[in-house]
This record gives structure tokens, sequence and C-alpha cells, in this order.
């Protein structure tokens, strides 16, 4: 369900508008809009000549709005899960980082300092630099660079006894793991639902809100409210998605608290 896109439309939103913009552009302004669609359908069409239409549009409301509100359940699952990973990819990182810095006190103090001096340099680029990066899908050149001088430090590393060769081999497990979580995190940073399902979503959205305009309430008022609870529900469920589809930005977004809380003295 996923694709990477160089800056779409949605991660461009999520992006450059704060959360508050975000709920003005994507909850209250289609409110806005589908009351006074339906205030132009009255205009046009009075209650009683909308009650002929009732026999016909409840059923297609009901398969409509049961396929629509199916599908838009699976979607937020999807989403959902996927940013749980990222989430628990996220811990992870933190804790290979953890075990590679405790690991190297059983190298030469040498070596040890060296490496551990870089670990400290990773982390802090991290915190302050890629993780600001990551917000637009994107890596740090810097972040990159320690995190290859680390291995490039270990890969020019001669064993010298068993226990050290334990230690080694650990640490090098560390490492590519560190790499391959570090590569999923920038992935994931930049990625979003593909626009075809985005389509789905926005014309069945559009489709059972104008259905629900085809049922006359005698009295606008009551009629309006309805279809402001319907849009909001059915918008509150778009920028749910719209959050939960880049974790690292938004009203939801992943902190690097983990790594700040790493005991790297």
């Amino acid at each position: 369900m996923k694709q990477e896109l160089a800056m779409s439309l949605e991660h461009s939103l999520v992006v450059h508008f704060n959360p508050q913009q975000l709920i003005l552009i994507c909850i209250i302004g289609p409110i806005i809009l589908a009351v006074l669609g339906l205030f132009l359908l009255r205009k046009v069409i009075p209650p009683d000549e909308l009650k002929q239409y009732h026999d016909i549009a409840g059923p297609f409301l009901n398969t409509i709005g049961a396929l629509y509100g199916i599908f838009l359940a699976l979607i937020v699952a999807s989403t959902w899960q996927f940013y749980s990973t990222t989430y628990g990819n996220v811990i992870e990182e933190a804790r290979c980082l953890q075990s590679l810095y405790l690991d190297s006190e059983a190298f030469p103090k040498g070596f040890r300092d060296e490496v551990r001096s870089l670990m400290r340099d990773y982390r802090d680029s991290l915190i302050n630099r890629e993780w600001k990066s990551i917000q637009k899908g994107e890596s740090d050149p810097k972040t990159s660079t320690v995190l290859q001088r680390i291995t490039g430090a270990y890969a020019h590393f001669k064993v010298t006894d068993a226990s050290e060769a334990a230690y080694f081999h650990e640490s090098v497990k560390n490492i590519n793991m560190l790499q391959s979580l570090r590569a999923s995190r920038i992935e994931d940073s930049g990625t979003g639902l593909i626009p075809f399902l985005w389509g789905v979503l926005l014309t069945g959205g559009m489709a059972t809100i104008c259905f629900s305009y085809l049922f006359g309430a005698r009295k606008l008022h009551a009629h309006a409210v309805m279809t402001v609870l319907l849009t909001g529900v059915v918008c509150l469920a778009l920028y749910t998605i719209m959050n939960l589809d880049f974790p690292f930005t938004g009203l939801v977004a992943i902190g690097p608290d983990a790594f700040e809380r790493l005991m790297l003295k």
C-alpha cells in the first residue's frame, strides 16, 4: 500500500502546515463546503421534492456507506500498523546503539575511546540534525558520515583473543542492524499512501456526503447538523490517516526521545 514519493501533496501539507492549520484545511474547510452544498441544493430542490428519492437513495446510501466504512477502517488500520512498526524500529535502533556502546568495554582503551566518541557524535548528530531532515523524508549527510566512520573503525580492528572475538562479532551484528534500521527509518519518513488509494478515499467520502443530501429533512438546520457530523467524522478519519502516514511529522510525530535517553558517557 505504500510507495516512496518525492514530497507528495500529502507530505507537503504535513510538512508545511502545523496541526492547527491542517485541521482548518482537512476538517473545518470540507465541513463548510458540505454545508454550503446542502444549502445550494435546498435552494434548487425543495425538501418535499426530495422525498421521492428516499426509497432509492436509502439502500444506495447504506451500501455505499458500508463499503466506504470498511475500506476506511482497513486503511486506518494499515497506517496505524505502519506507524507502530516505525516506532518500534526507532526503539530497536536506539537499543542497538546502546548495546554497541556497552560492548565496546571489551576492547582496548584506545579503540574503545575512539568508537565511543564516534557513537556520541552519531547520537548527537542524529538528534540535532537528522531528525529535522527526516521530517522531509531525507537523511543527513553528516550523520551518514559518522556512521561510516564507526563502521570503518570496526572494519580495521584486529582481534587478539577469543574474548574480543565474541564481542567483536556481536558488535558487527549491531552495526549491521543499526544501518538497516536507520535505512528503514529514512525510507519510512518519506512514504505515503499511493495516489490511487487517496483517490478512492476522497471519492468515496464525497459520494457518501452527497448522497446524504437526498434525504430532505423538513427542518434545514437539523439536516445541516447531520451533514456537519457526517462530514466531520469522514474528514477526521482522513486527517488521522494523513498524520499516521508520515510518522516523523504532524500531530503524532515520533521524536528522538529513545536516543536522548541513551546513557553514552
